[in-house]
């Protein structure tokens, strides 16, 4: 008997200690709401999280639960100055905001300055906001993102839209934009992933039809993709594309209400612009409307005032680079985004676009700026949303007499190989002015064509995973199935014979 005394207490020692260990993933909010999340509690729980819901406030919810790195947090509730009695009311923190014109506001919005758990100027866990003014908005967004982790990937989740807007700063700003876009999507990304590109220059092909980019980026969006990205200049409601003929092209809540008012729920859109996720006011911004809508995306990351084109540039640069490096958290991502975007230099696009917009007469100190791209910057939704990021898939080349001879590992139980090969031919440009409509459409499909995987015969269930390939271009492996997502994609290059 004294000996399994000790035993029993070292096996509750080791559960204690096991619990203890597990990532937490802590919701707080106001009694009325946070009741709507306890399904997505007890999923996250079942992933392995320690899960908390708290209607206490922030500060003391953060010091009960005790947070370590490996956290979560995400608000239920919103913030409109004047309101703090209203049940829903959960304000955010309140940052002086680093100017460069008179007009701007003296201070923003930042929920991510509570992810700052030692009081060093740097997030360390992810905070996310479902900013629901009822039980009901607060479920739709909920039954949103356990619809979006429970549905099966597929290749439609390794696209990646981007829709890029003009600069309007005229000059050399404007006059390479397009082109340093189209070149950085279609060479940062990982090769595994599709893009599909629209731009404000009317000289590129990836420009289309202007009246034409609202819809169809949405429908790009109902058709899939591994996230969306939005890069340009906005306000609260609108997210501006360029102007045509006098008119301004935007993207609103009103542009994406055919294709996202039902179901079922997207992949997160990321928007690099000013304002469009200033959820402090009594009508919702585009971020909130979008997140709002059934069929919308399941969390959009945008930033709650302006940003600063520099800043924003190192961090688009950052996203693309780190699409592909196997983060599945959502929040987790843009943590790691952001802190590479706050580590990088560019000189050139310094000089290029860091008094792009004037200053206040005096240089402006892009640390500072980089700063508040860092706090203002909100995600609404779950910050531990989990993505459909493909794990790597194992695969060998041998280049022989008959082109490239490839083999895939198969993973256990049931699964299925597709295989794809891209054109190494670029999107190309469309030499002088706009086309007509006709042929922008024509040019803007052909452009996005290129980036496009064309379906090679892929093996069956009872036969081995290899085959031939005679041509040059990026091949490419996705291996899906009952817990499995898996890609690869490598270069068919032939050699260049020395001169």
């Amino acid at each position: 008997m004294p000996r399994i005394l000790p035993a029993f207490l070292f096996a509750v020692l080791c559960l204690t200690v096991r619990a203890e260990d597990k990532p937490l993933w802590l919701v707080v909010g106001k009694p009325g709401l946070v009741e709507a999340v306890e399904p997505l509690a007890a999923k996250r729980k079942a992933e392995g999280f320690r899960t908390v819901i708290s209607t206490k406030s922030v500060a003391e919810a953060l010091r009960d639960a005790s947070p370590t790195t490996s956290s979560f947090l995400l608000l239920v509730g919103d913030d409109e100055p004047g309101k703090e009695t209203e049940a829903w009311s959960l304000p955010a923190k309140r940052l002086p905001l680093y100017r460069w014109q008179e007009h701007q506001p003296r201070q923003y919005a930042s929920d991510w300055v509570w992810g700052d758990l030692d009081g060093n100027g740097w997030p360390d866990i992810p905070v996310g906001r479902i900013p629901a003014r009822s039980r009901q908005e607060a479920s739709v967004v909920v039954e949103k993102i356990l619809e979006f982790e429970g549905r099966p990937p597929s290749q439609s989740d390794l696209l990646l839209p981007v829709w890029g807007g003009a600069p309007g700063y005229g000059g050399v700003v404007d006059a390479v934009a397009g082109v340093m876009l189209v070149n950085m999507v279609g060479t940062l990304t990982p090769k595994w992933c599709q893009p599909w590109l629209m731009s404000a220059d009317t000289r590129l092909a990836t420009c289309g039809w202007p009246p034409d980019q609202p819809a169809s980026f949405a429908a790009r969006m109902r058709e899939g993709g591994f996230l969306f990205s939005l890069m340009g200049h906005g306000s609260q409601r609108a997210f501006h594309g360029m102007y045509h003929e006098g008119t301004a092209i935007e993207f609103t809540a009103e542009c994406a209400q055919k294709e996202m008012s039902s179901g079922p729920a997207v992949a997160p859109l990321l928007i690099y612009a000013c304002d469009c996720g200033d959820f402090t006011d009594s009508s919702p911004c585009l971020a909130e409307s979008l997140l709002l809508m059934r069929g919308g995306p399941v969390a959009v990351i945008a930033a709650t005032t302006v940003s600063h084109p520099m800043p924003n540039y190192l961090s688009g640069v950052s996203f693309l680079r780190t699409v592909g490096q196997g983060e599945e958290r959502l929040g987790k991502l843009w943590l790691r985004v952001q802190y590479q975007a706050q580590k990088s230099r560019d000189i050139l696009a310094e000089k290029i676009l860091l008094d792009s917009e004037g200053n206040l007469g005096t240089p402006l100190d892009l640390r500072l700026l980089k700063r508040d791209n860092l706090f203002e910057y909100a995600v609404l939704g779950d910050p531990a949303t989990r993505l459909k990021v493909p794990r790597k898939a194992e695969i060998a080349l041998e280049k022989t007499s008959s082109g490239w001879h490839w083999k895939a590992k198969r993973p256990s139980g049931n699964a299925r190989i597709e295989v794809g090969l891209r054109s190494p031919t670029p999107p190309v440009a469309v030499a002088g002015q706009l086309p007509k409509e006709a042929e922008a459409r024509k040019a803007f499909q052909a452009a996005n064509d290129r980036f496009a995987f064309v379906p090679l015969q892929s093996p069956g269930a009872n036969v081995p995973w290899e085959g031939t390939v005679d041509k040059e271009g990026t091949l490419r492996v996705v291996i899906t199935g009952t817990g499995v997502f898996q890609a690869a994609a490598v270069e068919l290059k032939k050699e260049e014979t020395p001169q």
